[in-house]
């Protein structure tokens, strides 16, 4: 699946040269870890009381004391559960008053207790709740900006910030100059300042960007359609910019095509690097067909959530609502994303990398690519330190919220497509080896 030896043209994804930063070198044999978690306890199903009942789940987090936070997009509430799963209180609803949603789609807690929920496509805001679920107030967010299409993150370091990486936000083009963040070949992870009552974001740190080939435009229907001045899309395969809140109030992240996680300082600098020795795969026609036809699938399925009256988004973060027959809603979404897909270049790696969660303790969770090139394979497990610890097995999911004491939460779909919540605690490190 990898080669052991990174091809030399690989070396120069790091922001800066080797020379000036630790590189901490894992072995590639593997370390097994029991994914044996322990469940605390499930929410939802077809019979359980109306209040878990769940629309659809788009976002869920942790507080300090150990209580899960479920931001439900079609209910546009929030769901509080304490530690043995039993409500605590909602937080919000729909409409167009202060602390009311229109079309929530992520929140996070910060340190501090507060809770923020990104509100973006109409009321153009960041919503700021109290730890007691009263309404705090809102962040206006500039008239360019169309929505967050990644997580926001808890920033460890901030009293009331967030982070996110900078290709997330969704924007128009052009920008004024003094708006342009990422610099040619650089991509960044923005400290969003929630202090005042306009959205306020400076450069925290900066990743490898690769390179952009602008809008694309397809023809459907007979008609061109073009991507337009939106930010541009990235190109198939093109690695993600992963990040991960620290403890300390730095970050993790990968933002190459290899297996290089950059650790910083508080400050943003880059501490040291921690590297395992897999190589990315030369992208074929042969890849890239398959990978198209794995998002085509992806795309039918979600297609169908939305004719089934489930809320989902486009890649701008925008609602998708209807009521349309399945079979036509699949095909008009299937086609019209192939032409879209057809006319897209594609990088020239497929990347090791395709997920990095950090825990409230400080590891690092790597979600590393399978023996296909669409395909999830196996989670590291490694600490800011540099220390490896063992990787699970591939097909073990990724938590969807990690909490304190070693809680993680993952939201799943029942048989009848209902959402369910289940609750675990990981073993400490050194019971999860085999």
């Amino acid at each position: 699946m990898f080669a052991i030896t990174p091809p030399l043209a690989m070396l120069a994804l790091a922001t800066v040269p080797a020379t000036t930063q630790e590189v901490i070198e894992l072995p590639v044999e593997d370390r097994p870890l029991e994914a044996d978690f322990a469940q605390v306890f499930r929410l939802g199903s077809l019979d359980a009381p109306a209040w878990q009942q769940f629309g659809m789940l788009d976002a869920s987090a942790f507080d300090a004391a150990g209580s899960l936070y479920l931001l439900d997009a079609d209910a546009r509430t929030i769901i509080v559960v304490d530690r043995a799963g039993g409500l605590v209180r909602t937080i919000g609803q729909p409409g167009d008053g202060p602390g009311e949603f229109d079309f929530p789609r992520d929140l996070v807690i910060l340190p501090n207790g507060r809770i923020v929920v990104t509100d973006i496509p109409r009321h153009r805001t960041f919503q700021i709740f109290n730890s007691d679920g009263s309404f705090d107030r809102g962040v206006r967010v500039g008239n360019d900006l169309l929505g967050v299409a990644g997580p926001i993150l808890a920033d460890r370091g901030s009293r009331i910030g967030v982070l996110v990486a900078s290709g997330s936000l969704v924007r128009y083009l052009p920008m004024r100059p003094d708006d342009q963040e990422d610099l040619p070949g650089r991509r960044s992870v923005l400290r969003l300042d929630l202090a005042s009552d306009e959205l306020v974001h400076e450069v925290f740190a900066y990743g490898w960007a690769p390179p952009s080939d602008g809008p694309v435009e397809f023809r459907i229907g007979g008609r061109t359609i073009s991507t337009g001045e939106t930010t541009p899309p990235p190109r198939i395969f093109d690695p993600g910019l992963f990040v991960g809140p620290l403890p300390e109030g730095g970050v993790a992240f990968s933002d190459s095509s290899a297996y290089r996680i950059k650790v910083t300082d508080p400050e943003g600098g880059i501490a040291h690097i921690i590297s395992r020795p897999f190589s990315p795969e030369p992208v074929t026609d042969r890849i890239l067909e398959r990978e198209i036809e794995r998002q085509l699938d992806e795309v039918a399925r979600t297609a169908v959530e939305a004719s089934r009256g489930r809320r989902t988004v486009d890649a701008s973060g925008n609602p998708i609502q209807g009521r349309i027959p399945d079979d036509m809603i699949r095909e008009g979404a299937v086609r019209s994303r192939r032409m879209f897909l057809e006319a897209q270049t594609a990088a020239e790696w497929v990347p090791v990398v395709r997920d990095l969660r950090t825990t409230w303790d400080g590891e690092i969770w790597v979600r590393r690519r399978g023996d296909e090139p669409g395909s999830d394979g196996p989670i590291d497990v490694l600490t800011s330190d540099g220390r490896y610890l063992g990787s699970y097995p591939a097909g073990t999911p990724m938590p969807d919220a990690f909490g304190p004491d070693r809680l993680v939460a993952f939201i799943e779909t029942g048989d009848f497509d209902q959402y369910t919540v289940r609750v675990s605690r990981v073993p400490p490190a050194e019971e999860r080896q085999r």
